[in-house]
């Protein structure tokens, strides 16, 4: 064999061995796992992420029809939510158009699914309406997923169906009988359907979209035995599901003058809410866990491919090894490193969450987190006086981490007071980082949508942003989230 021949043979087993798994996955694994890294982003309402992953899944999925499309319906549900309707309708029509020529039916019944959603937000007003559009895009998602047995998409598609019912009567008084009943009867199949199957997400969505066919119906009581009797159906750890339960039962015994059952669900919801939040941490550090043993594995695979390269690079050419092994020798010092670097960060991290916020209830943290989330009310003596407060009895903090939390949390409040919001706008942002469009803002706060809008120009020039997403990523550095 050519000197030359056995020099390319032996740097491109070094390549094969040393490139990283991730270099040499295909699009067919990289995409899902992008897809489902920007789907956890999306759970902790963290778009701008999520929206990062799923462009590179778009990206890489460009030569596969099919994970094109399922990138591109994963962007759409993220600028939905993220209010960007615009840029949703945009995407929602490219993915359409390759679904269709594919004949991707679940995916084309997700795509229309979307599609319907963005013409029930469109209603706003009567002359905004778009509902016998949206009817139409629902009507052939649920054709196309009971033909695909989709059984999700089948109980999406009916409650859209059901929602644009429902719009259909919004500004009717009195409400036509017809049409309410037929709303009733599409929600009832797509609960159907989620509870048979058993599908969290699907039957959390039937009770927002419950609670508006009942307030449109003005049946608060009917209302309040049907949410009491799914409380029933529901597993005790399913805490997301009660906590919606309980907001909108806090809402219903209010209107029927049942204030103590009212503050009882509030706190109900709050409690479920907190744990919750702590099955999101658990999961957290799981996920932190599960990664760096990951990279470990992945670490001990390059060892091995290291030695065997060593072998056959020795047998073909002694001189020419001794220099990629050197090179190669260099890059694992800096993967190690960095894998040490990195184990360590780990460790400090659990080592912070298990031990330096620990006092005799338990508490401590969530006393501070409570503390940050009014500061833009607080003085900043009270600001000092709280703190001060926070360290009485508690076993391992002292009085220079108080004054520390004292200054970053005067700090925040300063700046938020020299922006200048009111209760009522800080009390959007937060509905808004949760999620929530203009429309479900104005519902759960009782004002018109127009008045939502006005409150959020009047915050974007305040705050200097221009779009819901800035909004956020700004009001969680000054504290606010």
């Amino acid at each position: 064999m050519h000197l030359k021949h056995i020099k390319l043979f032996a740097v491109t087993l070094l390549f094969s061995a040393c490139s990283p798994v991730s270099d040499r996955n295909n699009a067919g694994t990289e995409v899902p796992v992008l897809l489902a890294e920007a789907a956890q982003d999306v759970s902790a309402q963290q778009f701008d992420n999520a929206m990062e992953n799923a462009l590179r899944a778009l990206d890489v999925s460009a030569g596969d029809p099919l994970l094109k499309v399922q990138s591109l319906s994963t962007i759409v549900g993220i600028d939905i939510m993220a209010s960007r309707d615009a840029d949703a309708w945009e995407k929602a029509l490219e993915a359409e158009a390759i679904a269709r020529d594919a004949g991707f039916k679940k995916e084309l019944a997700e795509i229309l699914i979307s599609k319907a959603k963005l013409c029930s937000y469109a209603e706003i007003s009567p002359e905004t309406g778009r509902n016998d559009e949206g009817l139409e895009y629902a009507t052939e998602a649920l054709h196309l997923a009971e033909e695909a047995d989709a059984v999700e998409q089948q109980s999406e598609a009916c409650y859209i169906i059901g929602s644009l019912y429902i719009n259909k009567n919004r500004w009717s008084d009195p409400v036509d009988p017809d049409i309410y009943r037929t709303a009733g009867e599409w929600l009832d199949k797509g609960q159907a359907l989620a509870d048979t199957y058993d599908i969290p997400r699907l039957k959390r969505n039937g009770i927002l979209f419950r609670s508006r066919w009942f307030q449109q119906g003005d049946r608060n009581e009917e209302a309040i035995a049907y949410f009491e009797k799914v409380f029933a159906t529901l597993k005790e750890s399913d805490y997301l599901t009660a906590s919606a339960l309980d907001d909108r039962l806090v809402r219903l015994y209010t209107r029927t003058g049942q204030y103590e059952k009212a503050l009882d669900a509030h706190d109900d919801y709050v409690f479920r809410m907190q744990k919750y939040l702590q099955q999101k941490q658990d999961e957290t550090l799981q996920e932190m866990q599960t990664r760096f043993e990951v990279q470990e594995k992945e670490r001990a695979l390059e060892r091995g491919r290291y030695r065997t390269l060593i072998l056959l690079l020795a047998l073909l050419l002694a001189a020419t090894a001794i220099v990629l092994l050197v090179r190669q020798a260099q890059k694992a010092h800096r993967r190690n490193t960095e894998l040490q670097r990195i184990s360590n960060s780990k460790e400090q991290i659990i080592e912070i969450l298990s031990k330096d916020l620990k006092n005799p209830t338990g508490d401590f943290a969530k006393r501070i987190e409570t503390l940050s989330a009014s500061v833009a009310s607080l003085s900043p003596e009270e600001i000092r006086k709280r703190c001060e407060e926070l360290i009485q009895g508690a076993q391992e903090i002292n009085a220079d981490v108080a004054r520390y939390v004292g200054d970053v949390l005067i700090d925040r409040s300063k700046r938020i007071a020299d922006i200048g919001l009111s209760a009522r706008e800080i009390q959007i942002i937060r509905l808004s980082a949760e999620g929530l469009t203009a429309a479900q803002i104005a519902e759960r706060l009782f004002l018109s949508v127009n008045t939502v809008n006005t409150h959020r120009q009047r915050i974007y020039g305040k705050m200097g942003v221009g779009n819901v997403t800035d909004m956020i990523r700004k009001a969680t550095g000054l504290g606010i989230l």
